[in-house]
């Protein structure tokens, strides 16, 4: 539990809100931030890998304009479109989406 509340706290400490990609990212948050801001110019976007830096599970939080009016599941399978080659390769994926 201990391990967890540390893990978390790592992952909200690397909250990236802007539309360059943060030096500090790992190749393969990088990769996931560039892909997402080409396809759904977000104006907020967080990306982490939450799988202890084996790139197999990744946490999302993006908010674009292109959400607006649309369901959060159709915000979710507009990201699951875009990561469709990605997520190929992930055990799991932890997204929120939001027009805001």
């Amino acid at each position: 539990m201990l391990l967890s509340r540390f893990a978390r706290s790592s992952i909200i400490s690397r909250a990236f809100y802007s539309t360059e990609a943060p030096a500090s990212l790992s190749t393969g948050e990088k990769h996931i931030y560039q892909k997402l801001t080409e396809a759904l110019s977000p104006h907020k976007l967080q990306v982490a890998d939450v799988s202890g830096g084996c790139g197999s599970m990744y946490a999302i939080d993006i908010a674009a304009k292109k959400f607006e009016g649309t369901s959060i599941v159709k915000q979710h399978r507009m990201v699951n479109e875009v990561l469709k080659e990605e997520i190929k390769g992930m055990h799991g994926l932890q997204l929120k989406t939001s027009a805001k």
